[in-house]
């Protein structure tokens, strides 16, 4: 870690509080709070004796304002502003993370808020909501152009900002006072603008508390106004560091800046800048366990390992038959030191994927059994008493009847002495997550247990070029649709996250073996299965994860948005973990969903055609096999229509020879 004890970073021009571009800070905060007090006041006298009807206005406000910030503030927004800041490399990545982390709350907050009022809203209304947030979206679009871009490098998008700056001011949408704050100037008055911004939704926010008739919701608010303020004092503190010429102060110094704004909130320092067990620069690249949150039992007295982002060696090895699989398994097993963590643990919990399966003739995106049960039978030589492998239902419990863990478990083949099949979903346990909102559960056998392994199957995936470690992890916290669909109010990427504060898994085993699904949307099913044979594994579900995308000839695996989250939320910096063994050109064994224009075209337009238009997942599933899994209701013409169009062009359906070899 480098040393941030006296190291002064900036040399003083000016200490001045007053901007010359428009009044002083303590006065741009008084008069917007007045304007956010005046509109408040006056929604307060119009709706007296209307608490539901006051509640809604403020939550449309709530969300076209949280929706500008998630714009403003995302990161390719304000990397070129911190970049081009003279205040050395290590105070510049400190601002940077408080900013993105910032930036991640807020999309938190108006993913919550959307949530929130479609859920309770009809198609009408929903209209508003998402008009609301479109117009949040291009405010944000608009506010960051004007702060972040100066007129003479980018004039086209400079003048459409000012040009809807002015349509906004007209109708009465931008208060005079923050309409003069909206061009380019000095990263500290950008700070001292924020300062006052997140101080008013501060407020409003504390009467949206006042109105809000459920004490979980005033519970949930209560978090984002906390967070809102937390947010002010982190601007605060910026915009107190720097002088007019956005020089640090000449009494300012790294470690400062680390202390104030650790002490506000530790997320908005780097996870390499944050104290770390075992004295200053120990783990210096890694992710700081945030450890059991206060109501999160320990691991009957096992020594946490926090393998995950530790950048440990990953393993792999490949075979050229069938029959050589379980050597395979052994071999690498044993290099990625999974006896070493076994040894001494009496609980394992396997995360496995299956469910998503459809079809027995078609196992390309589920974990091969004999994998699975090999894997438990090495856990127990080496000591572990009770393995337990863990799934969650999928949405395909919507439509089609015996799609419980145990029905499509025993479907596919697994059911072994070796082990012992968790349903997830009523496994949870109450818990209360430091970071996010909305889950307050947890698979309590995957919690308890004194060895996590995640074993994902390999598959290609539209978003994140393939289906991984992390994404395995969907549905440990709760009914994964309700953090897939347009009225959800935390994402199933954030849901990940949250986990992983808590409960990270301790190692990861990467089925990469024959039939693995390919194409645009691998991830449900594929008719065409490519006949690799690898195996990955390590101790940090990230770094293998990384290496697979390598392999897959991401260059970055920041490009994959989960890794990228993880990033951010862990606070990390990239690195890249050792290899052991021979790496397979992924890239050319795999068509991938991102192996033409077309395909990634495609895979960016999925997300949001999937949340919003598929009615829950009914639209666009594979050719389930209805022998075993009948469907609950008849489906309608239209619907069958567009199943099947989507099966036979994207090869969601098993393969007619039932290997689909090529």
């Amino acid at each position: 870690m480098p040393a941030i004890g006296t190291q002064r970073l900036g040399a003083p021009r000016s200490t001045a509080r007053r901007s010359a571009a428009g009044l002083p800070a303590e006065q741009l905060e008084r008069e917007l709070l007045d304007d956010v007090e005046r509109l408040l006041g006056r929604w307060q006298l119009e709706l007296a004796g209307k608490p539901e009807a006051e509640r809604a206005r403020l939550l449309l406000l709530a969300l076209e304002r949280e929706q500008i910030v998630a714009v403003a503030y995302r990161e390719e927004a304000v990397a070129g502003r911190v970049a081009q800041l003279d205040v050395g490399p290590e105070v510049r990545r400190l601002i940077r993370q408080t900013l993105v982390w910032i930036w991640k709350d807020e999309q938190l907050h108006a993913e919550y808020l959307r949530g929130e009022l479609l859920r309770a809203r009809g198609a009408a209304a929903a209209v508003v909501v998402y008009g609301r947030a479109l117009q949040g979206a291009l405010s944000g679009w608009t506010t960051a152009t004007s702060n972040h871009r100066d007129a003479r490098t980018a004039p086209l998008r400079v003048g459409a900002a000012g040009v809807l700056v002015a349509l906004a001011a007209a109708a009465g949408k931008v208060p005079p006072v923050l309409r003069r704050e909206l061009h380019f100037q000095g990263f500290r008055r950008y700070c001292e603008l924020n300062v006052a911004l997140e101080a008013s939704a501060e407020l409003a926010y504390r009467r949206l508390v006042e109105v809000s008739p459920d004490a979980e919701e005033r519970a949930t608010i209560e978090r984002i106004r906390d967070d809102e303020g937390r947010h002010a004092a982190a601007f605060r503190v910026l915009a107190g560091s720097l002088d007019e010429q956005d020089d640090l102060l000449q009494d300012v110094t790294l470690a400062d800046l680390v202390r104030r704004l650790g002490e506000i909130s530790p997320w908005f320092v780097p996870a390499s800048l944050r104290p770390q067990p075992g004295g200053p620069g120990a783990a210096a690249n890694r992710a700081p366990p945030s450890g059991p949150m206060p109501d999160v039992p320990p691991r009957h007295g096992v020594v946490p390992r926090h393998g995950f982002a530790s950048r440990q060696s990953v393993v792999v090895r490949s075979g050229s038959v069938d029959g050589e699989k379980l050597d395979v398994l052994e071999e690498v097993l044993d290099r990625a030191g999974l006896g070493r963590l076994a040894a001494g643990s009496a609980t394992a919990a396997i995360r496995a994927c299956f469910m998503l399966g459809y079809d027995r003739r078609d196992r390309s995106n589920v974990n091969d059994p004999e994998l699975i049960e090999g894997l438990a039978r090495y856990l127990r030589r080496h000591g572990v008493a009770d393995v337990a492998v863990l799934e969650s239902p999928t949405v395909y419990a919507n439509a089609y009847l015996h799609r419980s863990v145990e029905e499509v478990a025993a479907y596919f083949g697994f059911g072994s002495p070796a082990y012992r099949i968790v349903d997830m979903s009523a496994d949870l346990r109450p818990l209360s997550y430091e970071r996010g909102f909305v889950e307050h559960a947890i698979s309590a056998t995957w919690l308890d247990a004194e060895l996590r392994i995640v074993v994902p199957k390999l598959r290609t995936a539209p978003t994140d070029f393939a289906h991984l470690s992390l994404n395995s992890l969907e549905g440990s916290t709760g009914a994964i649709d309700a953090t897939v669909y347009s009225k959800r109010q935390v994402d199933y990427r954030s849901a990940i996250m949250m986990l992983l504060d808590v409960a990270p898994p301790d190692f990861s085993l990467l089925d990469a073996w024959a039939p693995v699904a390919d194409g645009t949307f691998g991830v449900m099913g594929c008719d065409r299965p490519a006949q690799i044979r690898h195996l990955y594994a390590g101790p940090d579900a990230l770094s293998v994860d990384e290496i697979v995308l390598a392999d897959l000839g991401v260059g970055d695996p920041r490009r994959a948005p989960i890794v990228r989250l993880a990033y951010h939320w862990f606070g990390l910096t990239p690195g890249r973990a050792a290899v052991d063994g021979a790496r397979p050109d992924l890239h050319e064994e795999l068509r991938g969903a991102h192996a033409s224009r077309l395909s990634r075209a495609l895979g960016l337009l999925s997300d949001p055609v999937y949340v919003y238009l598929s009615r829950n997942g009914v639209v666009f599933v594979p050719a389930i096999d209805t022998t075993a899994f009948p469907p609950r209701r008849p489906v309608g013409t239209a619907v069958r229509l567009v199943q099947e169009a989507t099966q036979r062009t994207f090869g969601l359906r098993a393969p007619r020879n039932g290997s689909g070899a090529r």
